[in-house]
């Protein structure tokens, strides 16, 4: 089957191309490794093989390999991950027998009856049980991690039985990243305080709470909004802000240059506007610090309005690249440019960063979102394309996602969302430039806006001739 001897060559490569190897010390990254080629392999166990086979004894073997590799790699990364003098109840040859017997149970509970795989599964719990009380009672014996993985993988075999096998490998390979990704969750939940764990909470609130019990129906002035897809866009802006907040928040004090980076994630006009602030009682060097980090920040707001198009409407993206390719370049050499006129190392004392999420922030954008979408249908129904781009240029003033986000669903010419998302990143960044010449020092003025000036010329050079 050249699908499988494709996917073991891929192994076999990964490991000489990295270096990952069981007898090194990167047995995370090695099980990760596993992991994805397993659920290649059971890909092309899925996708290509089985469709070919009509024998049932094929098709049983095959199951039944796909629920051994699963048990196999679960174990694997148990027996990796446990310390020398460690004792734990189960490693990679139980995991690898807790499959097949799961396997074996849910075949015999068909002919049977499912009487005995409840009784199958109430034995194992009750062998784990037992273990585990004997292991807790052994110095530093505190966690129970390999006892429901166990448990997992016999669930897994049993998915695997009634060849629900892709949903078997996907919770796999979840399991998996979360083993071997112990040190930074761990390392997440040691530096995350009150404030972070809120906003946590907070975003499933706004994305699984309030979703379902809105309606989608349009209404309004057009037929221009819909509570269900309005509320979803709030939940990708706030997911993709709270993701750039946590990141800076994982990594911790790293300098402002590394903040400024992070921030365009989170929010590049915060950046601007806090960093400007705060220059008016820097140092001169401190002062051009902060100037890097507000191009920084503005730079790498354009990948992250990609990435907004990319997942509501990927068709837009390759158009955007280009333009948005040189003014990232642009943004680069004018910041390295900055980064070259500090003299010496000066103070790297990051802006702590702010949470960008709360309930009331949600409330906000998605009325400057339902204002965006109807000023962009009624100036497309009154003035046309030019009314479509006079739009973009008024709505960037107040919210670049909200304008992204409309035009990459309004459905219009490609060409003119393209220009009119252009139009709108070219406004924000007049009022970021805004910031800095009125509340910046005359160092910040002159650095800032030699790079957020850049970003402008680049932007209008792309509009004319890339777009």
């Amino acid at each position: 089957m050249p699908e499988m001897r494709g996917n073991v060559h891929r192994i076999h490569s990964s490991y000489h191309l990295t270096g990952f190897s069981p007898t090194n010390n990167h047995q995370g990254w090695f099980n990760f490794l596993l992991a994805l080629n397993a659920a290649a392999l059971a890909s092309a166990f899925m996708e290509k093989t089985i469709p070919f086979f009509t024998n049932p004894v094929t098709d049983f073997i095959i199951r039944l390999a796909v629920s051994l590799s699963i048990g196999f790699l679960i174990g694997l990364e148990r027996e990796f991950s446990k310390p020398a003098r460690e004792k734990q109840f189960a490693g990679v040859r139980t995991h690898s027998l807790i499959s097949i017997f799961g396997f074996l149970a849910a075949f015999l509970a068909e002919q049977a009856g499912p009487w005995l795989l409840v009784a199958a599964f109430t034995g194992l719990i009750a062998l784990v049980v037992v273990s585990y009380l004997q292991l807790s009672g052994r110095p530093n014996q505190t966690g129970g991690t390999s006892e429901i993985t166990s448990l997992i993988t016999f669930l897994l075999a049993i998915l695997t039985f009634h060849n629900f096998m892709l949903m078997a490998v996907i919770i796999a390979v979840m399991v998996l990243l979360l083993l071997t990704f112990k040190p930074p969750l761990h390392l997440l939940a040691k530096k995350i305080t009150r404030t972070e764990l809120l906003a946590i909470v907070q975003f499933i609130i706004i994305s699984a709470i309030f979703i379902p019990f809105l309606p989608d129906k349009n209404f309004g002035p057009y037929e221009t909004w819909n509570l269900k897809d309005i509320w979803k866009m709030v939940v990708l802006v706030s997911g993709i802000s709270l993701s750039g907040y946590l990141l800076s928040r994982l990594l911790g004090n790293r300098g402002i240059l590394l903040s400024g980076i992070l921030g365009g994630l989170a929010s590049s006009t915060l950046v601007t506007l806090v960093y400007s602030k705060r220059s008016k009682e820097a140092t001169e060097n401190i002062s051009i610090i902060y100037a890097l980090a507000i191009v920084c920040a503005c730079t790498m707001m354009f990948p992250r309005i990609l990435f907004e198009i990319y997942i509501i409407n990927r068709h837009l993206v390759m158009g955007l690249v280009p333009a948005f390719a040189v003014i990232v370049a642009t943004g680069s050499i004018v910041a390295f440019f900055i980064y070259k006129s500090k003299k010496g190392a000066g103070e790297t004392q990051a802006v702590p960063p702010e949470n960008p999420l709360n309930l009331g922030t949600a409330i906000k954008f998605a009325l400057i979102y339902a204002g965006v979408l109807w000023l962009v249908k009624f100036f497309n129904e009154q003035y046309g394309e030019s009314g479509t781009y006079a739009a973009g240029i008024i709505s960037g003033f107040a919210d670049l996602d909200a304008i992204t986000i409309s035009m990459a669903r309004s459905g219009l010419d490609q060409q003119i969302v393209n220009k009119t998302i252009l139009l709108a990143t070219l406004s924000n960044t007049i009022v970021k430039m805004l910031l800095v010449l009125i509340l910046g020092n005359n160092v910040l003025r002159k650095r800032a806006s030699m790079g957020l000036g850049a970003l402008l010329v680049a932007g209008i050079v792309s509009f004319l001739f890339l777009l």
